[in-house]
């Protein structure tokens, strides 16, 4: 079955990463309108061009200077959308900002910088389904979909990084299981309005690691593998078009059955 996204306005936060190119291509194909929203305004200008190289007028917006931390930047990308497009359909909050001490293990994790990570990650995540639901309740209708994680709903089995320089960061813990459950949270407090709020939670997306590491984490997962890009972005395009309409409040793990066991 094809999804048919024609009409709908998807705002996209991260949106140049890797699974965000990927998702946004799916979407633009689907007929989606998009407005992406990322700091690196080059890969989000390159993301742009591959998306869009006819004629036609643009189902595209770019927002590369928008703080999602600042009430005024969100508030104003809000109102550029709007007069683009008319409404908002769909945000998906899928940015994964992190400092440079990011990997660190817990012993060696400076508190200020995991208040920053907090900030940056979890409290952005906050503001933006803050005033992007003011503006669907309005509406009376829209959807929220959070990027969180199989970390945000167990804890990390520390054995699957022996013999890499990978670790699980303390913050990501933190900030996905806050995810999972503002996820929960939002979804009981925003259904009344017309608006269902979901979150994807992946298990780990292949995407260069060492090899050791993938040898320990396809050795766990039952479908022995780690993720591919697509196997995350079609669990996301059910979410944003109406074949879940009746869908809120789920922590979906895309994990190859990790968390059944």
């Amino acid at each position: 079955m094809n999804i048919d996204l024609s009409n709908k306005v998807i705002v996209y936060t991260g949106a140049a990463g890797l699974i965000g190119s990927a998702a946004c291509r799916k979407m633009y194909d689907a007929g989606a309108s998009l407005a992406l929203i990322d700091t690196n305004g080059e890969s989000l200008e390159n993301l742009s061009y591959s998306l869009d190289r006819s004629s036609s007028p643009s189902r595209l917006q770019l927002l590369s200077d928008c703080d999602l931390l600042s009430e005024q930047d969100v508030d104003k990308a809000i109102q550029t959308i709007v007069d683009r497009f008319g409404h908002i359909d769909c945000l998906i909050n899928c940015h994964y900002p992190r400092t440079t001490d990011w990997g660190a293990i817990f012993e060696d994790i400076d508190i200020n910088s995991f208040r920053k990570n907090i900030d940056a990650h979890l409290n952005s995540y906050f503001l933006m389904c803050q005033r992007f639901s003011k503006h669907m309740m309005k509406q009376g209708y829209g959807n929220i979909i959070n990027f969180s994680s199989i970390y945000g709903m167990t804890g990390p089995d520390f054995s699957v990084y022996e013999g890499s320089e990978m670790t699980m960061p303390a913050g990501y813990a933190a900030i996905k299981g806050g995810i999972s459950n503002l996820t929960r949270y939002l979804s009981s407090y925003l259904g009344p309005h017309g608006i269902r709020v979901n979150a994807i939670c992946p298990g780990g997306v292949r995407n260069g690691q060492a090899p050791t590491f993938v040898e320990r984490y396809s050795n766990k997962v039952p479908m022995r593998r780690m993720a591919e890009v697509d196997d995350v972005v079609g669990p996301l395009l059910f979410l944003v078009s109406d074949l879940s309409s009746y869908v809120s409040g789920v922590n979906l793990p895309v994990d190859g059955g990790w968390l059944a066991i």
